[in-house]
């Protein structure tokens, strides 16, 4: 065995101790409509600043309780192999400014103040460029436990470094999102310049009438190619023939460059077409 296959199988097992760290240590997680688990250190696309577009935080208890409303958090931790540093200690060669101790936080998601997710605050200089895949720990510090009724069962004030959820940000120059409040199925379209690279984020469960209290979809891209982009949403399947609220943001590098919010209640018809350009 060569020196120079030794020395790759060492870089191997390295990654692979990283990501093993960062992947195992957070007892929770992020949860799916459905209620199903994602795997720890799950990959999440970055979308604007403060709102919350992620699955929402869960951890389940004995007696079949769960995790109810998280109160605090504490600064966000960024892990490289065996070490780990407060996101505003985070100083790779470049960086300008520092992050803010508190640019990860939780909130309410939308349409679902009963559930929360990760957001994050405006990046300011060239912070988004440094955001790519890190492998970031939010540790929580004050959450409730709830009884299978949704009452309070204890509220537990913790600095175990397990208490923490995990994950690693997406980041894309171009990304437009969708989240409506009802089990209705939407469909967004962007469509790009010549040699734009897009695709959609399925996080959505379609044809679920009636199981799920919302839905979210979004579309990103990989490279940003200056030029007009359409933006299509269609109501494609009304399920109870109510209006449905929704909100689209449109953010480009960090920065929500366009807002929109309606209500709905057709079948299988364009409900918003905007137009934006880079």
């Amino acid at each position: 065995m060569n020196a120079s296959f030794l020395f790759v199988l060492l870089l191997s097992a390295l990654a692979f101790t990283a990501n093993a760290q960062c992947r195992n240590v957070c007892r929770f997680r992020f949860c799916r409509l459905d209620g199903s688990m994602r795997p720890n250190n799950a990959r999440s696309i970055l979308r604007g600043p403060d709102y919350s577009r992620t699955g929402f935080i869960c951890r389940n208890f004995p007696g079949g309780r769960t995790l109810g409303r998280i109160r605090s958090t504490g600064t966000a931790l960024i892990q490289s192999g065996s070490t780990i540093t407060p996101i505003n200690k985070f100083r790779p060669n470049g960086l300008s400014p520092a992050f803010p101790r508190n640019y990860f936080r939780v909130t309410p998601l939308t349409f679902q103040r009963n559930r929360q997710g990760v957001a994050r605050r405006a990046s300011v200089g060239n912070q988004e460029d440094f955001l790519d895949d890190l492998c970031v720990r939010l540790p929580i510090r004050n959450y409730n436990i709830d009884n299978t009724d949704g009452s309070v069962f204890r509220t537990i004030a913790t600095s175990d470094p397990r208490d923490c959820i995990a994950f690693r940000p997406v980041v894309r120059p171009i990304v437009v999102d969708v989240a409506w409040d009802s089990s209705d199925d939407f469909d967004l379209s962007v469509e790009g310049p010549p040699g734009s690279l897009g695709g959609r984020v399925n996080d959505n469960l379609v044809a679920a009438c009636g199981l799920f209290p919302a839905g979210k979809e979004a579309v990103s891209f990989e490279n940003m190619v200056p030029g007009k982009y359409t933006v299509k949403l269609m109501h494609f399947n009304n399920c109870f023939n109510k209006r449905t609220r929704w909100v689209v943001n449109v953010v480009v590098n960090g920065v929500t460059i366009q807002r929109r919010l309606g209500r709905s209640n057709v079948d299988d018809r364009t409900v918003l077409e905007l137009e934006f350009t880079v």
